[in-house]
Parts: C-alpha cells; structure tokens; sequence
C-alpha cells in the first residue's frame, strides 16, 4: 500500500521531516499526534474528564474528524491553531492511553491507510497502525537536543520558557510515552533508526529517501 511510518518521542522533528517527505513524494501526509491533540482539544471543551473512559467514548462517536491540507477539522471547526499548546501537549498524552480513544483513531488512520501512499506520523504507526509497512523509521534525538529545538521554536512564537522546564516536561512525556499500557512508544524491530541530534532535516531525508530507494 505505500505506506511509510515515521515514529519517534516529543521534538525529534518527525513533523518536518514527514511533512517534507510527503511533499517530495507526492504522498499523503498523516499526523497522528494533531488527532489525539483533537480529541484532546474537544474532551476539554465539554468538559470531559480524560479519565472517564464512557464519557470520552460518547464523544468520540459524536466527533468528527476532517482533514483539509495542514489544517485538521473537529465537527467543521478549523482548530489547527488551538491545539499546538503545552496543555494539549500534556491533555493528548493522558487521552492516547485510554483505549476506546486509541481504537477510534486507529480506526480513521487505517482507513485513511487503505488508499496507500501516506507518510504516517506518529508514535505506533510501525508497531500497531501500519505494523506490515514495508518501510519504518524512528527518529530519535537526545533529551537535551530537543529541549533546545523546543526552546527556538517557542522563542520564535514570542514565548519565554526556560530550557530545564521544557527539558522537564520532555522527559515527563518520554516517560508517560514509553510506559503506558496501551501501544507504548517503542522501536519496531524492522524499522530503521535514525538519531538527528546532529543532523539537519535535510540529512534525515537525503537516509530515508536512499533507504526507500
């Protein structure tokens, strides 16, 4: 089916990196974290304990899911802009691992799969979502390499945040990441990894497209 997973922890540039390479290839581009940071984003709207696994199943078969380009859609509302924020960062992380959220969205993103060449991005694609992909990266980077990505991306937004409080909430999600029950994020045995801690994005594609000849 084409299908190409690129996973990888918090900041290791997988949206850059994937975004690129769905463009150079003319594929699909799925981002899976800004579906999460969806459910996320609606949960707090309605005021939707992320603990409270009927409630959150309730507004999953309400929700809407649409895709337009880089903008992503809840029930028509564009919330692209409003889900990009620390605490979606910390909601769609305590969301991804309650099941019936996980079994709704990879429910969408294999569907979305079935129409082939898609770049998937994410935390499961290679393990769970796509696990027979005939192509899998993880792209990695230290703790402290993408602590100092964060900051300059911050910085450029207009936002001040000291580098051992994002380097403290990164290690925070590493950890809640790779320790939850539910599809952890872990290195698919077939994947190829790639540490971009001293590479630029251009590096990190020029491996990628040679590995995909």
């Amino acid at each position: 089916m084409n299908i190409i997973t690129i996973d990888g922890p918090a900041g290791a540039g997988k949206s850059t990196v994937s975004k690129e390479l769905a463009r150079r290839l003319g594929y699909m581009y799925l981002d899976t974290g800004a579906m999460y940071r969806a459910v996320a984003w609606a949960a707090r709207k309605k005021g939707v304990d992320t603990g409270d696994e009927k409630a959150l199943s309730e507004l999953c078969n309400d929700l809407r899911l649409d895709f337009d380009r880089d903008c992503i859609l809840v029930n028509g509302e564009d919330i692209s802009s409003l889900i990009r924020t620390t605490e979606m960062d910390r909601f769609s992380s305590e969301v991804s691992k309650v099941a019936v959220v996980r079994e709704y969205l990879t429910g969408i993103q294999r569907e979305l799969g079935r129409q082939g060449q898609l770049v998937a991005e994410g935390r499961d694609m290679g393990t769970v979502v796509f696990f027979r992909a005939a192509h899998k990266f993880f792209l990695t980077a230290s703790a402290g390499e993408r602590a100092r990505r964060r900051k300059r991306q911050l910085r450029n937004q207009g936002k001040e945040v000291t580098y051992e409080e994002i380097l403290a909430r990164i290690e925070a999600r590493d950890r809640a990441d790779s320790t939850r029950s539910i599809a952890p994020l872990q290195v698919a045995p077939d994947c190829i990894v790639i540490d971009s801690s001293d590479l630029t994005v251009e590096d990190v594609l020029e491996k990628i497209l040679s590995e995909i000849g």
